[in-house]
């Protein structure tokens, strides 16, 4: 149980520290924070008492008594992410850390329903119990979906992919009783994606799914544009007057790089798909195809934005690191200033990093806030 006396003015700052640094010792905060060893000592041990904070270990000695390091607690608070999808479910319990403790994926078709939401507040009762959290240890729920949203991660402003309203929050409420917020799915699996990178640099992400969104991860921030529009990668057009998006519009990258241009192939399985593309040429073509159309996608995200692209998704997540130099290939014979393309990856996440991402925005809150 954490403690949750008053803290000292500086507690938040030590904390901060010691989390981005991953472990130290007293005499480094003293020094890099520019605060006395006893300031120092007296807020670890607070910090160590309220449960934040854990004796990692000690250094190597060169002389006279061993150092101490610290690091931040892993356990010490949790939050839940959902991610929603057209016809998938999607729970994850993530520490203080932002690691991924548990997981549970539904193969249920989405509806703006209260037995739909019933049952997604049962499965977050089930992952938590199974993993012996108590409710109190919950910052929030981050809840996913394909959709575009008011500042207040609330109102909804656009939804094609699932039907929900300005009605579906509070609903939601009916039965999660924790606080929440509503995210777009795919600004959530970038943030998932930048938790875990070391560099600070601007980088943009493309979720490849049903329904393609994408990211820009500016430093440690996410744009989201003047009206939270930004990164609509999928709305790029691509080939003027050609097939329709389920947008209304003609040509645009959603119509011919959205996951389901692959799994249509294999009843919606995509990992079916890669598993069989080896040996069907039918298979091999088209993905020759899709991925002409991914590169012409991609050129125009490197010329715009100058930055590393992360490929996501469910067909980034199922693309082997071969089709990946593939894809490299056609970008260089795209690209007027480079003759490689090195700029362009894999995402870290296999599964899960829409609610992952989702579930971030509470652990980066407490951070912030302490």
């Amino acid at each position: 149980m954490i403690n949750n006396k008053p803290k000292s003015p500086i507690f938040g700052d030590i904390y901060r520290y010691i989390y981005n640094k991953g472990y130290t010792t007293r005499k480094s905060i003293a020094a890099d924070l520019g605060l006395s060893f006893p300031t120092v000592t007296n807020n670890l041990q607070e910090l160590i008492e309220t449960g934040y904070v854990i004796i990692d270990g000690t250094l190597e000695s060169t002389g006279g008594r061993k150092a101490y390091t610290y690091k931040c607690a892993p356990t010490s608070m949790f939050a839940v992410g959902l991610d929603i999808t057209k016809h998938h479910l999607n729970v994850v319990l993530v520490n203080t850390l932002g690691e991924l403790v548990d997981d549970d994926r539904f193969r249920i078709n989405f509806e703006d329903t209260d037995a739909y939401y019933q049952f997604a507040a049962e499965q977050i009762d089930t992952l938590l119990a199974s993993n012996d959290i108590a409710h109190d240890k919950i910052l929030g729920v981050g809840i996913s979906l394909p959709i575009l949203l008011k500042d207040d991660q609330k109102t909804v402003t656009y939804a094609k992919v699932v039907t929900v309203d300005d009605t579906t929050y509070d609903r939601i409420g009916k039965f999660i009783h924790f606080p929440y917020l509503l995210f777009n799915d795919a600004n959530s699996a970038g943030l998932a994606e930048w938790w875990n990178l070391s560099s600070e640099k601007t980088a943009v992400y493309i979720a490849l799914n049903p329904s393609i969104g994408g990211a820009t991860i500016d430093g440690k921030l996410l744009h989201t544009g003047d009206n939270n529009r930004a990164s609509e990668f999928g709305h790029i057009t691509i080939i003027p007057g050609g097939r329709r998006c389920y947008c209304g519009k003609k040509g645009c990258v959603d119509a011919y790089c959205s996951e389901t241009v692959l799994s249509g192939f294999t009843d919606g399985n995509i990992q079916q798909f890669f598993q069989d593309l080896p040996y069907n040429v039918g298979y091999q073509n088209t993905f020759d195809d899709y991925l002409d159309h991914l590169a012409l996608a991609a050129n125009t995200l490197r010329v715009c934005y100058d930055c590393d692209i992360i490929v996501g998704g469910n067909v980034g997540a199922n693309m082997g690191e071969e089709y990946i130099e593939v894809l490299k290939n056609k970008l260089i014979e795209l690209n007027p200033f480079e003759d490689n393309a090195e700029y362009i990856r894999r995402c870290q996440y296999i599964t899960s990093a829409s609610a992952v991402g989702a579930s971030l925005y509470y652990i980066k809150q407490f951070i912030e806030n302490m």
